[in-house]
């Protein structure tokens, strides 16, 4: 499934990658993959694809996004990262905290960030793999883990929207960065 400009972009739910850093963080209470395979000739990192992830969406997502950090305000969940794109390439590129972005694994293909809060934790984990004949491919994983029953709750809320936002935002980036 190569994600060409003549074809209609997909992404695909796969498992956790055996090889991947992301893999030591498990067991994990929620996990999952998705993958989108593209071509391009463009040197993509994994902290390139970190940094788009986390600053760069479609309008309708910043919305959803707004609104939920105006619902999850008062139950102390952190949330709203928009803020200087630049600060935070700088950070991941050198391994370290942004606000409450640290990157806690990297290597040449991939970079694992993580979110601690006090009703949970959550993993992302971007994977670039790169191909013959400029092709790549970017993995996008998640992981969640529960601290107590409110985090529960949010991720029960949230769930329906993580698996649509997740595919539209890798398809979202994948088009921007390639």
């Amino acid at each position: 499934m190569v994600c060409e400009k003549t074809k209609k972009m997909k992404t695909k739910k796969i498992s956790i990658p055996q090889n991947s850093l992301v893999y030591n963080y498990l067991p994990s209470d929620y996990s999952d993959s998705f993958e989108c395979n593209f071509i391009s000739s463009k040197d993509i990192r994994p902290d390139d694809v970190q940094i788009a992830f986390w600053t760069t969406k479609p309008i309708w997502i910043d919305w959803l996004l707004h609104l939920r950090t105006i619902l999850v305000k008062p139950f102390g969940i952190k949330s709203d990262i928009n803020d200087y794109a630049d600060n935070l390439r700088e950070c991941l590129i050198n391994g370290i905290s942004y606000k409450y972005i640290p990157a806690i694994s990297k290597s040449n293909d991939e970079t694992v960030t993580c979110n601690v809060d006090k009703h949970l934790t959550f993993y992302l984990s971007i994977i670039v793999r790169k191909g013959e004949e400029n092709k790549k491919s970017v993995i996008a994983t998640t992981l969640v883990n529960f601290h107590n029953l409110l985090g529960r709750c949010y991720f029960f809320v949230i769930y329906p929207f993580h698996n649509i936002l997740v595919r539209v935002m890798l398809k979202y980036l994948v088009k921007k960065i390639r």
